[in-house]
């Protein structure tokens, strides 16, 4: 079910980053990224052949939902990573947050219910 779908990955700190490429890779995922911050994610959106996106609410102080909304306007299933503990009354309808720290079969889990299996 996961294995071949594109990932865009959002996250501005490294080790977090790197951590998120592995559990992907290890579900079958191509990771898209990471980017970094939003003009990063921007230009990776752009390309185009996203399926669904992990998005930091946080990049490094900036929030993130200019980015979050772009996506959602594109029909891509969004997953807010936060460390925060906010809620997804401030986010589009359908976006599904994952709170920080998180395990692979978290992101599994959020992944499968985005994609739909």
């Amino acid at each position: 079910m996961l294995t071949d779908k594109a990932i865009l990955v959002v996250e501005d700190e490294p080790l977090i980053a790197a951590m998120l490429d592995d559990l992907l890779t290890d579900l079958g995922c191509r990771v898209l990224g990471p980017a970094m911050n939003l003009k990063q994610a921007h230009a990776l959106l752009e390309r185009g052949g996203c399926d669904a996106a992990i998005v930091d609410l946080n990049l490094n102080g900036t929030m993130a939902h200019p980015l979050i909304e772009a996506l959602h306007g594109r029909g891509v299933p969004v997953i807010v990573a936060t460390g925060y503990g906010s809620t997804a009354s401030d986010l589009p309808d359908g976006c599904r947050m994952l709170a920080k720290p998180y395990a692979i079969q978290h992101v599994e889990e959020a992944l499968r219910a985005c994609l739909g299996g």
